[in-house]
């Protein structure tokens, strides 16, 4: 994201855990220990103008809320936070506009042999999603979902208070088969079309019903599972880790039409609608290791890590500082790659996986079942 402000000539400063080598090449980047609670001080004590949240930030609607009194908040407030991050309420909304949704509870008794899984209501990339063991389930922070059968989707939505239009929409990578330390886990996307999934006008009545009962403004997602219709799973009230992708497809910088939106409720779609097809991969840690200078070193010569392969198309992306110490299961950087066909770039994808695991001494996984220590 902060990227993608940079193309589009914004001085940005940013407040994360990491503070990535590439972020501090296009941002004043700041790293927070007491992350997102200090993410309140430091935008009071910041010079920004405005602001706006990605990644695990709406599961802290109060937080948003406070922060957004203290300077102009570009994206989706508190109470939009609350409706779309509600399983029940979207459960509700589609039973209303007959879209399918998991059947979802908030306790369940000793299980028949049906498979439901138990999520918790603050997630965000598939982290402590587990399976529903045989046993009364009672929870205060999490609820229960039926498992249901699909390929796992994620749609790109761009929205004023009034309109809406479709972004992208790519294949999601999830679970050990790609390297992520759990079965429910994101690990990468690779973009598709509508056209190809043959569910396009079912999609936008689920993007319209969504949109109207949230008043969503801003990117924001929706991920689903495609299936003989697409079953909704949870929307994304913000930027996703699937929108560089579709930066990378038609050259374009799509936080400038997150601004555009935001601030003068102006919807700007997509111009081109290129064939290329993109993907990303994130790496996980399977051995503890820290990025020191040698590696470093190595992993320059392999990529390139310059500010100027930041802001175009980057073989390789949230890079760690050096000194950084990774643990095993956590993620180590991201990869890209872009082709003609999916099949094609998940090839590649697969190379350049290879290629960092072998400058940072991890095992390659990639494509198939991967273990991590208990």
């Amino acid at each position: 994201m902060a990227a993608s402000l940079c193309r589009s000539g914004f001085s940005v400063a940013t407040a994360d855990m990491f503070a990535d080598l590439d972020t501090c090449q296009v941002a004043q980047a700041s790293r927070l220990r007491r992350y997102p609670w200090a993410a309140l001080s430091w935008l009071h004590e910041s010079e920004v103008d405005a602001w706006c949240y990605t990644g695990g930030m709406e599961n802290y609607p109060r937080l948003i809320q406070r922060m957004a009194s203290e300077r102009p908040l570009l994206g989706n407030s508190s109470e939009t936070l609350r409706k779309v991050r509600d399983p029940f309420r979207l459960a509700h909304l589609a039973k209303e506009h007959g879209f399918l949704f998991p059947e979802t509870r908030r306790s369940l008794a000793a299980s028949s042999g049906d498979r439901w899984l138990v999520k918790p209501f603050r997630s965000a990339g598939g982290l402590q999603i587990r399976r529903c063991r045989d046993e009364p389930f009672v929870g205060q922070h999490a609820y229960v979902q039926r498992e249901m059968e699909g390929t796992p989707m994620s749609l790109a939505v761009l929205s004023t208070s009034r309109q809406w239009t479709i972004m992208g929409v790519s294949q999601l990578l999830v679970g050990t088969k790609y390297g992520a330390p759990g079965e429910f886990i994101f690990a990468g996307a690779i973009t598709t079309s509508l056209e190809e999934m043959g569910c396009g006008d079912e999609l936008k009545e689920i993007i319209a019903a969504i949109h109207n009962d949230a008043n969503l403004v801003g990117l924001w997602g929706v991920d689903f599972l495609l299936a003989d219709r697409p079953i909704v799973l949870e929307v994304n009230p913000r930027w996703t880790a699937t929108m560089p992708l579709y930066e990378r497809v038609d050259d374009a910088s799509l936080m400038s039409y997150h601004m555009a939106a935001c601030r003068e409720q102006t919807l700007i779609e997509r111009s081109v609608k290129s064939m290329r097809v993109s993907g990303v991969a994130i790496l996980y840690s399977a051995r503890e290791f820290i990025l020191d200078e040698a590696r470093l070193a190595q992993l320059s010569n392999v990529f390139d890590l310059s500010r100027e392969a930041s802001l175009a198309k980057p073989e390789i992306a949230d890079i760690p500082v050096l000194g950084t110490r990774i643990e095993v299961g956590h993620p180590i950087c991201s990869v890209y790659a872009d082709g003609g066909t999916s099949h094609e770039v998940e090839q590649r994808l697969q190379e350049r996986i290879a290629r960092t695991c072998a400058v940072l001494g991890q095992d390659v996984s990639w494509g198939r079942e991967r273990h991590f220590p208990e």
